[in-house]
């Protein structure tokens, strides 16, 4: 018995008509997702970075304790979000949101110093900008339709026209039968 030959995989190929949106079909829910810039913000607060291979690497005192990264981490996802990033938010809603964030978060960090253990002002002022500046960036994403605009994908409309020569017109069965003329 021969053994099977394992296929390779087909490339897809398509239409010359088709939508560019088909490019991106797979990748909606990756480019989408701002999972990894909290991931980011995190690493940022407790002053890691990744080195080439994707370790983390302690470079600095963190900004702040767990307890205090949960805590603003968890109210800037209440923005950060994919669901926000597919909304239609106008400027009054964005700014609206923007300010309630930035004054819990400001009242958190204030309030909850020591016991976050934020050594300064300057960390504490670092911390207010980072988190705020993500949220705002993200919420700019949805102003005016506009990542869930850009993923509605594009609409065409694709006409062909076949002469028949002679300018016979109708199919193959309505010449057969007689029905069309010239």
């Amino acid at each position: 018995m021969e053994q099977q030959q394992q296929q390779e995989p087909q490339p897809v190929r398509s239409s010359p008509y088709a939508s560019p949106m088909h490019n991106f079909a797979g990748s909606i829910i990756l480019l989408t997702n701002p999972d990894q810039e909290l991931h980011k913000l995190e690493l940022t607060f407790r002053n890691i970075v990744l080195d080439k291979k994707g370790n983390p690497t302690q470079v600095g005192t963190p900004l702040m304790n767990d307890e205090g990264v949960r805590s603003v981490i968890g109210q800037v996802q209440s923005i950060v979000s994919q669901v926000t990033v597919m909304s239609n938010l106008d400027d009054e809603v964005r700014d609206s949101l923007r300010d309630f964030l930035a004054d819990t978060i400001a009242k958190d960090l204030m309030l909850n110093r020591a016991k976050y253990q934020i050594e300064n002002a300057s960390a504490r002022d670092r911390i207010f900008m980072e988190a705020i500046a993500m949220a705002i960036i993200t919420m700019n994403r949805a102003a005016n339709e506009g990542e869930r605009k850009f993923w509605k994908g594009s609409q065409q409309e694709i006409i062909t026209h076949g002469n028949m020569p002679g300018g016979a017109k109708g199919g193959l069965l309505t010449r057969a039968l007689g029905w069309g003329g010239k």
